[in-house]
């Protein structure tokens, strides 16, 4: 059985986009997008081998660029988490629970008391979560 050039691009590029799925990234799926596009054309117009490899390379170099910069910018959207629970309090406000003497009091965050740093302040004032410190103090100044 003799397959044709045209026949083998397909096939062959649909072997690698199928092979995308057990790979991981997205870099099979621009090169088997290139032969298969090779390959489509191809069977309008016949090319010699050289001219195939060339435009198949050049194909793959646009389609992984393309490629690139799709992929790329949906990272680049996406929002870096906290480092951690105390981190996401980072901008908050909240009231205090109990107020800063010498530097350190508490506030409520849902059902949980969290110990804050700061400025001595009465009970009940409006403070903002600045920093976190020691990975579990709060550092909170007055709003």
């Amino acid at each position: 059985m003799d397959l044709s050039p045209p026949v083998l691009w397909l096939v062959g590029g649909l072997a690698l986009c199928a092979a995308e799925t057990l790979a991981p990234g997205a870099f099979l799926i621009w090169v088997g997008a290139a032969a298969v596009v090779l390959g489509a054309v191809e069977f309008a117009y016949p090319l010699a081998l050289t001219p195939s490899v060339l435009i198949f390379a050049g194909l793959v170099v646009v389609f992984v660029l393309i490629g690139r910069r799709v992929y790329g910018s949906l990272d680049m959207g996406a929002p870096q988490l906290p480092l951690s629970r105390a981190h996401a309090l980072i901008g908050k406000e909240f009231y205090l629970e109990e107020p800063i003497v010498r530097g350190y009091g508490r506030i409520r965050v849902g059902d949980s008391l969290w110990r804050v740093a700061g400025e001595d302040l009465p009970n009940g004032t409006k403070v903002r979560v600045t920093g976190v410190e020691d990975g579990v103090r709060l550092r909170v100044e007055k709003v």
